[in-house]
């Protein structure tokens, strides 16, 4: 409960504003065709601008905002550089996109603790990068080489290939650095330590479980999804039962274990509690997933879905945001 309200309190706020001054940058495109692209990117993706900003709680409190000047931009500029590589475009001279990672790199070395983390942290988005350029090759039907890469990478045997990319291709290790880089006294191993525990287990978490809301829509639309590996639903509820049991067990060996317990858990409540369309297979898988997890995850799924009821959010339809971004 109390990384709940310290999300809501401390985090929430200062994510609005670093939204607000990203979207301020959007307008003074003097492109029209690029400035309403960045302008509709910013209402597309604010969810997930607001689903990372949780990582900010792992900050001391006086710090957050300053983690925060880091992890939107970052987040913001994984997001516009996947929605420019799914259109097929060059992302090199995209100038927004120049900006926000730009302006990730800059804060990130302004935090004390830079020195010691820089290092796995670019190593980090780097891989994210990589993740999503092989699963966008995937999609277009070169699965082969996904699974070439995710082999490759240097991680624990008992994960499956796809599992491994997936955790790659997933941004929440870079964010946990970055939040670690607020501290004076971080160190390289700290930051090792704290890449190792959410890459691949948290990681591939956020991946595979957001694959399970999207899943009939991906299916409809011919993209790729992780969960399709899977022989069933009830080896994909095995699976991501035991990546979910790793991730805590991983988390318990690091500084301020309680507060990655409470990200861990709204990692699960954050998807388990969203609205999957589609076949009742899908739901059901969704429902017994929840019932497996914590308390934390089911309070976190409950607050999820009152939160979507009150912006007037219904199952199948684009949800609205809680405020203008302006």
């Amino acid at each position: 409960m109390w990384a709940l309200c310290a999300y809501l309190i401390t985090a929430l706020p200062a994510m609005r504003r670093e939204l607000r001054r990203w979207r301020r940058l959007a307008e003074a495109i003097p492109d029209p065709e690029r400035r309403r692209r960045a302008l509709s990117f910013l209402e597309e993706k604010r969810g997930n601008a607001e689903a990372v900003a949780v990582f900010a709680t792992l900050a001391p409190i006086r710090r957050r905002r300053a983690v925060l000047r880091a992890i939107i931009p970052l987040q913001l500029a994984i997001d516009y550089r996947d929605i420019l590589e799914e259109a097929g475009e060059d992302v090199g001279p995209d100038p927004y996109l120049i900006a926000l990672e730009t302006g990730w790199v800059r804060e990130i070395e302004r935090l004390a603790g830079c020195n010691a983390i820089a290092p796995p942290l670019h190593r980090a988005v780097e891989r994210c990068a990589q993740g999503q350029l092989r699963t966008h090759a995937a999609a277009a039907g070169d699965a082969a080489a996904l699974q070439r890469w995710a082999q490759a990478l240097e991680q624990p045997s008992e994960y499956r290939w796809w599992e491994l990319a997936a955790g790659a291709s997933s941004s929440v290790a870079a964010h946990a650095l970055i939040a670690a880089a607020a501290d004076p006294a971080a160190s390289a191993e700290t930051a090792a330590r704290i890449d190792a525990a959410y890459n691949p287990s948290v990681g591939a978490l956020t991946v595979l479980l957001d694959d399970l809301v999207d899943r009939e829509a991906d299916e409809a639309a011919g993209e790729h999804n992780y969960l399709g590996y899977y022989e069933s639903d009830e080896e994909t509820r095995e699976r991501l039962q035991l990546i979910a049991d790793r991730a805590a067990a991983q988390i318990e060996g690091l500084p301020q274990a309680q507060r990655h317990r409470a990200i861990l858990a709204g990692v699960l409540g954050y998807y388990l509690g969203a609205p999957v369309t589609g076949s009742a297979s899908a739901q059901h898988l969704q429902r017994r997933l929840l019932a497996g997890a914590g308390p934390g995850a089911r309070l976190i799924a409950r607050a999820m879905r009152l939160r979507r009821l009150f912006a007037g959010e219904r199952p199948g339809q684009p949800g609205k945001p809680l405020e203008p971004l302006a």
